[in-house]
């Protein structure tokens, strides 16, 4: 019996992304983050419940002091600040405007020097970039549609290791908004990718990769109702007129303590993926003909 053809992951990756960007209602993550109180909330996010998260990330890639590192989608600067504050000669690729912004505040308050290039990673034109880098890093920000393109650019300027942290299963607030995305348009939640995808991508690639999976168990809290409903109306870039049933269903979704506040398990497990590009030579990033 003859084997059966090989998936072409990157195409599996490539669908599920249009699938998302051609759902009703569901809104780039690009135009996501140019709505100042959206970066706004992520800032404050990050800044209340994931220094844990970023303290093992840090640990996980064991960076030496004064490494040049490249961070992709840096968004406030959650890695990129506290690289360059340990030494390291931090280039962080940030589309989007407002989360520039909150990066060099960022920086700046902390002192310490962050060169911000506001260009997709798609778009970013090699000769520009000031590398080749002893590290190179995206966390959570796998966005583009032609994955196996943005990993070989990302393999092509590093000299030394690239880290990917992705999703292993769908974040705590993907199930509200799965539950609540058809009553508010009419479709189902179109989900996302997961770290399984990137992995075999890369497999397909030629390059070995690393996968290490870590859950991760953190709660979102909301000092009251009106918090919860301001923030899911955006995520689910919610019509006129759907604020009311977003309230119905967050109070009855949501958990609720003595003290009036709102809770949100935001518990996943997630992946960091990686690899020394010195150790594997990549290929052209095409499957062998069958």
């Amino acid at each position: 019996m003859p084997d059966a053809p090989e998936a072409d992951w990157n195409a599996v990756w490539t669908t599920y992304r249009e699938r998302q960007l051609a759902t009703p209602g569901f809104l780039p993550e690009d135009e996501f983050f140019e709505r100042e109180e959206n970066v706004a909330r992520y800032r404050a996010l990050v800044a209340a419940s994931y220094h844990g998260h970023v303290e093992r990330q840090l640990a996980s890639m064991a960076i030496p002091d004064g490494a040049s590192v490249l961070d992709i989608g840096a968004g406030p600067g959650t890695l990129a600040v506290p690289l360059a504050r340990r030494g390291c000669r931090v280039t962080a690729v940030e589309p989007s405007a407002p989360m520039r912004r909150v990066l060099r505040e960022y920086a700046e308050q902390e002192r310490v020097a962050v060169t911000v290039l506001a260009e997709p990673w798609e778009e970013i034109d090699r000769a520009v970039l000031p590398g080749p880098f002893d590290l190179i890093v995206a966390s959570y920000s796998l966005m583009m549609l032609d994955l196996r393109a943005a990993l070989a650019k990302m393999h092509a300027v590093c000299s030394g290791r690239v880290f990917l942290f992705w999703p292993l299963t769908p974040p705590g607030g993907r199930v509200v908004e799965r539950i609540l995305w058809p009553a508010v348009h009419g479709v189902e939640y179109p989900p996302e990718p997961m770290a399984d995808c990137v992995y075999n991508v890369l497999f397909q690639m030629g390059i070995m990769a690393s996968l290490q999976a870590e859950q991760n168990a953190f709660e979102h809290r909301f000092r009251d109702l009106d918090e919860a409903v301001a923030e899911f109306r955006d995520r689910l870039n919610c019509p006129d007129g759907s604020e009311t049933l977003i309230r119905k269903s967050l109070d009855r979704l949501l958990g609720r303590d003595a003290d009036g506040t709102y809770r949100l398990d935001r518990s996943s497990w997630n992946a960091t993926i990686h690899w020394d590009v010195r150790d594997q030579p990549i290929d052209d990033g095409r499957l062998p003909a069958l």
